[in-house]
């Protein structure tokens, strides 16, 4: 769960029947991953976050990241753009 303020997104997975099992297994995997980047286009726009930065330390470039201080609505679009 993500909560900001008056924002709060739940992702948690689906019930089904044993039935529909196997095909929403297959769909899962997307549809998170659509709800993350639009969570994501959301927060990345949202004004209290303007001017705020991220710094990423040495050493994460094994996680695909590189050092250095980022805008964090840059870098959430970023990565929304990355997901999609």
């Amino acid at each position: 769960m993500i909560k900001i303020e008056n924002l709060t997104i739940n992702i948690s997975k689906l019930s089904v029947e044993e039935d529909d099992n196997e095909l929403l297994d297959s769909q899962i995997p997307s549809v998170v991953r659509d709800e993350l980047v639009s969570t994501l286009r959301i927060i990345s726009e949202d004004s209290r976050f303007a001017g705020q930065t991220v710094i990423i330390p040495d050493e994460c470039e094994k996680y695909g990241f590189a050092e250095g201080e980022f805008d964090l609505p840059v870098l959430l679009e970023f990565l929304a753009d990355m997901l999609e």
